[in-house]
Formats: C-alpha cells, sequence, structure tokens
C-alpha cells in the first residue's frame, strides 16, 4: 500500500465537485474579508504566518454546517483507508482542521505570511528540546490534505518525502540541503493535483508547502486532521500547508 510504504497515497478524482464549489466560494468570501482589514472573530483564529482559518469559519460564509464541512470524508473507500491507517475508530477535530490560502511567489499581502517549511504533522503539541536527543513520541494522527483550486504547476502545492519515517525529526535535521543529503532525489515529490484530487498522509510523513518561482495564483486548500478515537490533544496546533 503506497499509504503505508511511503507514508503518503494520492486519491485521484474522488472528493465530491459540488461540495469543492462551495467551499472554494465560502474559503474565497472568507479571505477576501480577511485581506479588506474587517476585524475577526478569535475563533477563527486566523494565522497571518500560514494564512489560514479553522475550517468551521466558513460557516460564516456560506459553507454549510459541520456535516457539510466534513462532507469528503465520506467519500467512497475514505473510512477504510483512514481505519487501517490509524488502526481502528476514528474522529476528525474540527478544532484541528483548517482552510489555508498559499500565495505564488512574491504576491502576499503581509510581510508576516511565509510558505510552510518541512516539517511532520505527528510534531502537534510536541515540546523540542533545543538540542538533538531522545527519540520524542509522535502525536498520533493522519492528515486528509484536499485542494480547492488545481496545484503543483501554476499554484504552490504540497511537496513530500516519500519514505515512511517512524520518528519525529529535530527541527534543526528539517533544513532542506540537510534533507535532500539524506534523502534520494526520487524520493522528493510533489504532485500536480486537480479539484477533486486529495492527499491522504501519515504523522511522520515529511513535507512542505511546493511554492516556485514562475507560479501566478494563489491556491486554497481544506486540511482535516484525523484522530484515534479516544486520542486526547490538550495542545493546539497549526501546519499550515
Amino acid at each position: 500500500m503506497q499509504l503505508r510504504e511511503r507514508g503518503v497515497a494520492l486519491l485521484r478524482d474522488v472528493f465530491p465537485k459540488p461540495w469543492l464549489c462551495k467551499l472554494r466560494e465560502a474559503a474565497t468570501r472568507c479571505f477576501e474579508a480577511i485581506e479588506s482589514g474587517r476585524p475577526l472573530p478569535d475563533s477563527y483564529r486566523f494565522n497571518p504566518f500560514s494564512h489560514s482559518v479553522l475550517l468551521t469559519a466558513l460557516a460564516d460564509f456560506g459553507g454549510g454546517d459541520c456535516d457539510e464541512l466534513t462532507a469528503p470524508l465520506s467519500s467512497p473507500g475514505l473510512d477504510g483507508l483512514i481505519w487501517q491507517a490509524i488502526g481502528g475508530r476514528w474522529n476528525c477535530r474540527m478544532e484541528q482542521s483548517w482552510v489555508r490560502k498559499k500565495f505564488a511567489p512574491g504576491q502576499a499581502p503581509s510581510s508576516l505570511y511565509h510558505s510552510q517549511t518541512w516539517h511532520q504533522d505527528g510534531a502537534l503539541g510536541v515540546r523540542f528540546p533545543l538540542e538533538p536527543g531522545p527519540v520524542i513520541p509522535m502525536t498520533q494522527l493522519l492528515s486528509c490534505w484536499i485542494p480547492l483550486d488545481a496545484c503543483g504547476s501554476d499554484r504552490p502545492g504540497l511537496e513530500f518525502v516519500q519514505r515512511r519515517q517512524s520518528a519525529l525529526l529535530h527541527f534543526t535535521e528539517l533544513d532542506d540541503a540537510l534533507l535532500r543529503r539524506r534523502f534520494k532525489a526520487e524520493e522528493f515529490w510533489a504532485p500536480d493535483l486537480e479539484p477533486g484530487d486529495g492527499l491522504v498522509f501519515l504523522n511522520g510523513t515529511l513535507h512542505r508547502t511546493y511554492a516556485r518561482p514562475g507560479m501566478r495564483h494563489s491556491r486554497l486548500s481544506v486540511e482535516f486532521r484525523i484522530f484515534p478515537a479516544l486520542a486526547n490533544l490538550s495542545q493546539d496546533g497549526n501546519g499550515g500547508n
């Protein structure tokens, strides 16, 4: 299985396009409000560095209720894939699920914004020591990432290291040059995605925002974070892909 062996699985034309259109319209209105300087409720948890808000914020912009916002998780075959990866019953945490806008290079409206560098979602809630040391347990979760625009060519997408990781790398080990010496060139992968496509990846999977010179348009995306049904996560986090 691609997910088990490489840490990431590409799902082609799985997610319902009417849902994608509705969410894209709501996300567009939401970020237009943000970029106009309109005051935002604290409940949106807007992050100016990753230019993201909680997915639930879209309810105020025509995105629908919680059941409508999580509709793609009912796509055929997805439950079984998640069940197998999580190892049993699971739930999606809305307080950890996000909608993001990522800009083409040079087009960000604020100097605070940045593309997300290499990271592992299993670092959510983890406190790292200043220096590398003993292996730190990963937070148990699975990420389901769905673009609302075609991306990877003219809009920022995601780049992965296609090798399953069983432990967290220390933040001092996440420099791009260091990773390219550590892993084979063919293990770096930045897929082109169309509306309806999505990516599911494990907590240890190394990934980052993929943005390169020549891209001309921004990208909207949603990210569901999925946890074992009995998991207890007390700390917040926002990766920001």
